[in-house]
């Protein structure tokens, strides 16, 4: 079964799961990034512009709300609505929320300034649901087991989705859906070429590799506005790093 995202076709196993490279998406990103801000590649490399990418799921509405009393879910991709809870900080309980169909939820502890970058990829990673995980999202089977395999899979820190990037560890469809949507966020926040683009004005003659993939680290988090998380591996999904580089707790990347 094949299914497409603009003039994007990809294949889709029996489950309705994406088969798509790292690459694939990588292609797909830049294409959507092209399309809806031309001028990045054309002026000053800059951030992405998550009102111009919602721009490419017209027919999706989206919503802010406070998902749960602690945090725990920052976001979703609803594609057929009814009825949920959220949570009511002023009456401090869960309240009944009609979702429409095709709904992006983020929560709305995500709107504060120091959350800014966990926001900008947890909508972007829903975004990636949207446009890719339709089929898979479809069939009830696959949705009931999603949420089975979501209990053994709980991520206090949103940051933490980020380690699915690791593609040797992905096992159940679940784990391919998530892995997709967050290879497309990291994706389309850090355009290849522009990622590249930026590592060509950072490098510096004589400077050491160490220092110049933390000076490099520094630049993406603050241009694209992204995690410094997010743009360690970014840095090695393009092979800008090793292997083997490791982030230390204080965010500077050591090649270990």
């Amino acid at each position: 079964m094949r299914q497409s995202v603009g003039d994007f076709s990809f294949e889709t196993k029996q489950n309705g799961v994406p088969v798509l490279s790292y690459a694939a998406i990588d292609m797909l990103a830049e294409r959507i990034a092209r399309r809806v801000q031309p001028e990045l590649y054309t002026r000053q490399i800059d951030r992405t512009d998550l009102r111009k990418l919602l721009s490419v799921i017209p027919d999706w509405h989206y919503a802010g709300r406070y998902l749960s009393e602690n945090g725990t879910l920052l976001g979703c991709a609803v594609f057929h609505g009814g009825r949920t809870t959220v949570y009511d900080r002023t009456r401090q309980r869960g309240e009944p929320f009609a979702v429409p169909d095709r709904t992006i939820l983020v929560d709305r502890a995500l709107y504060e300034k120091p959350l800014e970058r966990v926001f900008r990829f947890t909508l972007s990673h829903e975004i990636g649901h949207a446009l890719l995980h339709g089929a898979f999202c479809s069939d009830p089977k696959n949705m009931a087991q999603y949420a089975e395999d979501e209990k053994q899979h709980f991520f206090g820190d949103g940051r933490e989705r980020l380690s699915l990037l690791d593609s040797r560890r992905l096992k159940t469809p679940r784990d391919w859906v998530e892995w997709q949507a967050n290879a497309f966020a990291s994706a389309v926040l850090m355009p290849k070429s522009l990622v590249y683009q930026t590592a060509s004005l950072v490098r510096e003659e004589g400077q050491s590799p160490l220092a110049f993939a933390n000076e490099l680290a520094q630049t993406l988090e603050d241009v694209f506005r992204v995690s410094r998380k997010a743009a360690f591996y970014r840095m090695k999904e393009l092979e800008i790093l090793p292997p083997t580089a490791v982030q230390l707790e204080n965010g500077l990347i050591s090649p270990q």
